[in-house]
């Protein structure tokens, strides 16, 4: 279930909440993108592709329960457990289908936008 989208994690950099609020991942694109993400260094997604814009949601697994997951426009994306433990993993999949508005950032973007 996606419960937020088009946010922007930098909301008093101009005109970044206007570029986040294009970022708006369907349902079928985020279930989609976690059936082909796999686990990447925290630091991946602050470093190397790193993105402002994210959406938020929850999914249920049939053996490990609720998580609480976050997604960048640049495709990474954290699970949180919503075990009691709090262990959150980070992961990532280049292939999406939804509009980054930030992908010029990291080489992503289309050459006539970038």
């Amino acid at each position: 279930m996606i419960l937020e989208s088009g946010l922007n994690a930098y909301p008093r950099e101009p005109g970044l909440t206007e570029a986040c609020s294009k970022f708006k991942p369907t349902a079928s694109q985020v279930k989609a993108f976690f059936a082909k993400a796999y686990p990447v260094p925290g630091r991946f997604g602050s470093h190397d592709r790193f993105a402002p814009c994210y959406a938020s949601g929850t999914m249920e697994f049939s053996d490990f329960g609720k998580v609480t997951w976050g997604l960048t426009s640049g495709g990474t994306a954290s699970y949180t457990f919503d075990d009691g433990h709090g262990e959150t993993i980070q992961l990532f999949y280049g292939g999406y289908k939804w509009f980054d508005p930030t992908a010029c950032e990291y080489g992503d973007g289309e050459l006539e936008i970038c």
